[in-house]
């Protein structure tokens, strides 16, 4: 049996062994995805750790998917200019950094049909998922984008007035369960772009992008990036690639897993 995992601090509500799980059942296999809660005091030990219990792979979230940059044999390009990792894993005694937030979140572009070049486009947030929004919409021809960000723990956003533009992208957790009545951008920003993204899938609606959908924005959830960044996680975790058919197979059980765990939970 392979052990594979997700490492956090805080990891009570995470739906990624659900998702894998999913992955293992529809290939036949038997292998384990468990949750990794570790204390930054312990983070440092965590390769030996890995090595200690044979756990081949983990995917990484806040607050640790930079700490591992400097520490690995190998990252992937995509990963090195992001600036951060959400898959460490081992192959041939050798630590691999990857980033699959990166083909997550194209995935969900290119599925919603979103054209990003000539657009302006505003990223609400600056941690690592920000980071590779950013990326993908580079590379996908953006050139006008815009960070808003807090400058400390204990500032606002500042917003300009008149804020406007096409594309409007909350990187945050702002908004999350439970607290899902939190949100960063008022009605009077909203109304004034044409696509809200929210990288949160639970609520699969947040505040921001019931807002955003009253007001007429087209508004697209973070359940496809969710999804798609697990489902490359596993390609890259057991080095396979998966059909077109198979993929969306596979993708349609994930959604329907978590909507039920969604109507089984009442959030």
């Amino acid at each position: 049996m392979r052990k594979f995992g997700l490492l956090g601090k805080k990891l009570s509500h995470s739906l990624s062994p659900l998702l894998h799980k999913t992955f293992f059942e529809d290939i036949g296999l038997k292998d384990e995805y468990k949750l990794y809660e570790v204390d930054e005091t312990e983070i440092d030990n965590f390769k030996n750790y890995m090595l200690e219990n044979s756990i081949e792979g983990v995917n990484i979230t806040v607050p640790y998917k930079k700490i591992f940059l400097d520490k690995l044999d190998y990252i992937s390009d995509e990963a090195k200019e992001i600036g951060a990792i959400n898959l460490l894993y081992i192959r041939d005694n050798k630590f691999y950094g990857d980033n699959t937030d990166y083909y997550g979140f194209k995935y969900t572009l290119t599925k919603k049909d979103i054209d990003v070049k000539n657009k302006k486009i505003a990223i609400i947030g600056k941690g690592g998922a920000s980071a590779s929004v950013c990326k993908v919409l580079k590379d996908m021809g953006a050139e006008d984008i815009t960070f808003y960000f807090r400058k400390d723990k204990l500032s606002k956003i500042e917003f300009p007035e008149n804020m406007e533009g096409d594309i409007i992208i909350n990187t945050t957790p702002v908004g999350m369960y439970p607290n899902i009545y939190d949100n960063l951008v008022n009605e009077e920003i909203l109304k004034n772009f044409k696509i809200a993204i929210d990288l949160i899938y639970n609520p699969l609606e947040t505040e921001f992008l019931k807002i955003a959908r009253e007001n007429g924005l087209k508004t697209i959830n973070g359940m496809d990036m969710l999804i798609e960044q697990a489902l490359k996680t596993d390609e890259i975790l057991y080095d396979i690639l998966l059909s077109t058919q198979l993929r969306k197979k596979i993708r349609k059980k994930m959604k329907k897993k978590v909507e039920e765990f969604y109507e089984n939970n009442g959030n």
